[in-house]
C-alpha cells in the first residue's frame, strides 16, 4: 500500500514539472513572436496586441510557480510598450489650424482679394467682419433716461471738529508715588505684625500675669489653625532677633526657646532701629509635615499669638 503511494507522489511531480516546462516553453514562444512581429503590431488597423493578450490569459490560468510569473511580466512589459507605439502612430484626422489659410479666408470674406490676385493693396471691408463677429457675443442693451440724467446734487457732510485728549504724561516723581505708597504700607504692615508678636512675649513673660519665664519656640510660633499663620510668625520673630531685641537659645533640655532682652526689648521700640551684638545666623524649614508633627507632639490646641485676620472675621 505504501508502495502505491510513493508512486502516486511520483507521478504527480513529474506531471507538474512536465506542465511547468511546457507553459515556459509556451511563454518563449510567444515572446520570441511578439518581438518578431513588432512592425506589423504597431500598425494602427492591427489587432495582433489584443490576440496576444487573450493567448497570455489563457497561459497565466496555468502559473503556479515564480519562474512562469516572470515570464509573463516580461511578456506584458513588452505587449504594453508596443500598445504605446501603436496609439502614437494612430492618425485622429483632426483638422489643424493654419494661420496663413485663415488670414486669406479673411481677405476673401471682407471683399478684399480671392486667392491668386494679383492687387498689390486690398481695401479690407472691416465693417463687415464687424458685423458678423458681433452676432457671436450678447451685448447688454443701453439704458437712456427719457428726460436726461438725473439731477444729482452732492450733500456735503459737515462734521464736528473733534477735540484730541491729550494725555499728558506722568512726571518721575509721579511715577514713584505708588511704588512709594505700597513700600510704605508693606514696612508699616510689617511694622504693626512684629511689634503684635513683641507684646505677645511680653504678655507671656510678665512677671505678675505671665506664664513663662521662657517661652518655647516651637509652641510660641506654631497656629494649630493655619499653616500660613505660623510661617508668618516665624518671619515677623526673625526681625526681633535680628534686632537684638529677642534672645533665640536652646535651654537646658536641649530645646529652643525665646526671652525679652532686657536692655532693647521694650514693647514701644521700633524694628530695626538696633541690632544683635553678636549676630549669627539659624535656617529653620518648615512644611506641613512637620507643623502637624509639631501639634501632635506639643499637644497646641491654641495659639500664643492672637491672629489678627481670624478676630476679624
Amino acid at each position: 500500500m505504501s508502495q502505491s503511494n510513493g508512486n502516486g507522489a511520483e507521478d504527480a511531480s513529474s506531471s507538474d514539472q512536465a506542465d511547468s516546462t511546457d507553459l515556459r516553453f509556451r511563454y518563449r514562444k510567444l515572446l520570441f513572436q511578439t518581438k518578431e512581429k513588432r512592425s506589423e503590431l504597431v500598425r494602427p488597423e492591427s489587432t495582433g496586441l489584443l490576440e496576444t493578450l487573450e493567448e497570455m490569459n489563457v497561459l497565466f490560468s496555468r502559473v503556479k510557480n515564480p519562474r512562469e510569473a516572470v515570464y509573463d511580466s516580461n511578456v506584458l512589459k513588452l505587449t504594453s510598450e508596443l500598445g504605446l507605439e501603436q496609439a502614437d502612430n494612430l492618425q485622429t484626422n483632426m483638422t489643424v489650424f493654419d494661420r496663413n489659410i485663415f488670414a486669406e479666408k479673411l481677405v476673401t470674406f471682407m471683399d478684399g482679394r480671392c486667392r491668386g490676385s494679383q492687387r498689390e493693396k486690398p481695401e479690407l471691408d472691416w465693417s463687415k467682419l464687424g458685423k458678423y463677429a458681433a452676432t457671436m457675443f450678447n451685448v447688454t442693451a443701453k439704458l437712456d433716461l427719457i428726460y436726461g440724467p438725473l439731477a444729482m446734487e452732492s450733500i456735503a457732510k459737515h462734521r464736528a471738529a473733534r477735540e484730541r485728549n491729550v494725555q499728558r504724561k506722568p512726571t518721575e516723581a509721579e511715577k514713584k508715588k505708588p511704588q512709594q505708597l505700597q513700600q510704605e504700607e508693606q514696612e508699616e504692615s510689617t511694622t504693626k505684625e512684629v511689634q503684635r508678636v513683641l507684646k505677645a512675649i511680653h504678655k507671656l513673660t510678665d512677671p505678675d500675669q505671665g506664664t513663662y519665664k521662657h517661652v518655647p519656640f516651637f509652641e510660641f510660633i506654631t497656629d494649630p489653625t493655619s499653616f500660613p499663620t505660623t510661617i508668618e510668625n516665624m518671619f515677623h520673630l526673625s526681625f526681633l532677633v535680628k534686632d537684638g531685641k529677642v534672645k533665640l537659645y536652646l535651654d537646658d533640655d536641649n530645646t529652643p526657646v525665646v526671652k525679652i532682652d532686657v536692655n532693647n526689648g521694650a514693647v514701644t521700640s521700633t524694628p530695626g532701629s538696633t541690632r544683635a551684638v553678636n549676630p549669627s545666623q539659624v535656617v529653620i524649614s518648615m512644611t506641613i509635615q512637620k507643623w502637624n508633627d509639631l501639634i501632635d507632639e506639643f499637644n497646641i490646641t491654641k495659639a500664643m499669638i492672637p491672629n489678627i485676620k481670624r478676630r476679624g472675621k
